[in-house]
Parts: structure tokens; sequence; C-alpha cells
């Protein structure tokens, strides 16, 4: 056992100099109580692993956007979006606290990708199809988690439904700037959209309403 003389204290393990107040040890050492247990490597970052596929893919559109097979605006669409889904990613591999949280919160990034890609690209497909298809997926989602959590899930994602809602029409306004080639995807996400605020309004006993009335008010 080893010993501090100025101390007054019996120290074990193998150190050579005390702990509190730095002077030698005397004593014979004896053995460390806590093993010598090598560092554990992350073998797998996943963080850099979404880095490396971002760059990767950044790459692949400066390539095509050399051999001509997409414009300046595409190529620089496509990149801002590989970017803003990355940093996206790893706020989430970094700060997530809530997993459900995260997942409402995408949705709005890739609807905001999809929506620069397409005034980047003017591709009828993402207008006609894309958007609308995330928010009738959204809605969809939001209903389902409504049904299972019922009081839970309007307390918790009030915002988020009411944002899910709002964002439902937008399809139905690039139809009528006649930004889509066939309307009735856009009617559906406007539908489903209506069809969840009813639900909300009527089925949920004011809840809805007043949790809608807590975000609003700043008094």
């Amino acid at each position: 056992m080893l010993r501090c003389d100025s101390c007054h204290i019996d120290v074990e393990g193998q150190l050579r100099r005390c702990p509190l107040c730095g002077s030698p040890l005397s004593g014979t050492p004896s053995p460390d109580p806590f093993p010598d247990v090598p560092p554990v490597r992350q073998a797998f970052h996943v963080g850099g692993l979404v880095g490396t596929i971002t760059a990767v893919l950044c790459l692949v559109a400066l390539l095509l956007l050399a051999v001509g097979l997409v414009t300046i605006p595409e190529a620089v669409a496509i990149v801002g979006v590989l970017l803003v889904n990355y940093l996206f990613l790893r706020n989430i591999l970094a700060h997530a606290t809530s997993g459900l949280r995260m997942v409402e919160r995408y949705f709005f990034v890739l609807l905001a990708m999809a929506l620069l890609v397409y005034f980047a690209t003017r591709a009828p497909v993402v207008s006609t199809f894309i958007v609308p298809l995330l928010c009738i997926v959204a809605l969809l989602a939001n209903g389902v988690l409504l049904a299972i959590f019922r009081s839970r899930f309007i307390e918790g994602y009030a915002k988020y439904l009411i944002m899910d809602i709002v964002l439902g029409g937008v399809p139905l306004l690039l139809v009528a700037f006649g930004q889509a080639a066939w309307p009735w995807p856009a009617v559906v996400s406007a539908v489903l959209a209506l069809l969840l605020l009813a639900v909300l309004l009527v089925g949920t006993r004011g809840q809805f309403a007043r949790e809608s009335c807590k975000l609003f008010d700043r008094g």
C-alpha cells in the first residue's frame, strides 16, 4: 500500500505522486483497482458516413454538369438539397431528443428541398407528384399518430399539426398558378388537410383549439 506522508492517507494502485498534494508516495504499490481496459473505438460513425455520401453525390452532380447532362441551376439545386439534407441529418444525430419530433421536422425539410428542386428545374413531375405526395404522406402519418396517441399527440405536436394542415394546401396553390400538370394529387392533399382539421376541431373536444391558442398567446 502506498502512503502520502504529507496528507497521511493511503493510496491504492500504482501512482507515483499523491492525487491530493502531488507529493511523492512511499511504500509498496498495490494492484490497480481499476483494470487497464483499452478505449473502445467506434468502428462505425454514422455522421461521417452521411457526410461521405453527401460529398460523393455532390461530386456526381458536378460531373453531370461537366458533361452537360444537367444545367447550372439544376446542379446548384441538387447540391443545395444534398447540403441541407446533410446538415439536418447531422443535427438529428448530434442533438436528437425525440425521434418523432425529428421526423415531423424532416417533412418540412423534404418539402423545402422538393420546392427548391422544382423552381430550379421546372420539372413538372416534382410539382405534380412529389410535392403532393410528401404532403399526403405527412397528413396520413399525422392522422395515424392522432388515432394512436390522441390527446398526448395534440398536446406535444399541435404546432406541427397546424403547419402540416397549412402546407397541405401548397400543392393546390401550384395548380392554381399553373405549375402542376395534373390537379388530382393536389386535390387529394387539400382534402386530407381539411379532413384532419375537421377531426381536430370536432373530435378533440376543444383540446386542439386550446393548444393552438397557447402557441399564439404572448401574454
